[in-house]
């Protein structure tokens, strides 16, 4: 089996607008783009997700909600998400699996990442 790491991800569209999402991604293909070995085409991402903080009017922050791919609003998106490689602006490794667990316990949630849907 080939080995997964976690990432965080930026990367643009044509109208410029920075997209950002955590993930997993093979670490051959981490290794590829960031020795430029690979830089053209697409990327697979998988377990999506990304954590945004809420502010009030007066830009106090009142706290945090998690999205994730399959989960609640986003439901109807399954399946691997591909990224093309030619549009990241950065990518750099990150420890998923530990801001997630944070996540819960701050939250007294009980959560699971969402494996993408295999035919």
């Amino acid at each position: 089996m080939e080995e997964l790491m976690w990432v965080k991800i930026e990367t643009t569209k044509g109208n410029d607008d920075i997209w950002s999402f955590k993930g997993q991604i093979l670490k051959a293909v981490f290794e590829g783009i960031i020795s430029n070995q690979l830089n053209e085409g697409y990327f697979k991402l998988d377990k999506v997700y990304w954590i945004t903080t809420n502010y009030d009017d007066n830009g106090d922050e009142y706290g945090e909600k998690l999205y994730q791919y399959g989960k609640g609003n986003l439901k109807s998106h399954r399946g691997d998400t591909y990224l093309k490689i030619e549009h990241l602006v950065t990518i750099a490794p990150i420890d998923g699996e530990m801001e997630l667990a944070k996540f819960q316990k701050d939250k007294g949630k009980t959560l699971s990442l969402v494996s993408p849907i295999r035919p």
